[in-house]
């Protein structure tokens, strides 16, 4: 994979985990008397966000390839290649 398709698939994870980031932070946001107090720490949640981002990411990834056009019972062999020098 090229530096630049590597670099874009990090930027679209690094957004996707901001996304879910976004999401933790606010179910796990509590209010009680005046004082804001977030369970689990936000750390904690940044972390489970980028894993889970992998996770989807991974997870598209397998889902596509197996998806994707398939040679079933087409095997080339060598001597198919060199017929083709003519």
């Amino acid at each position: 994979m090229s530096s630049a398709k590597e670099d874009a698939a990090k930027h679209s994870i690094g957004q996707l985990a901001a996304t879910i980031y976004v999401e933790l932070v606010g179910r796990a946001f509590l209010r009680a008397e005046n004082a804001a107090t977030f369970k689990p720490e936000p750390a904690v949640l940044a972390k489970l966000a980028f894993e889970l981002a992998v996770a989807f990411h991974e997870a598209g990834k397998t889902s596509l390839s197996a998806h994707g056009a398939q040679n079933v019972g087409y095997n080339v062999q060598l001597t198919d290649l060199a017929g083709w020098n003519k």
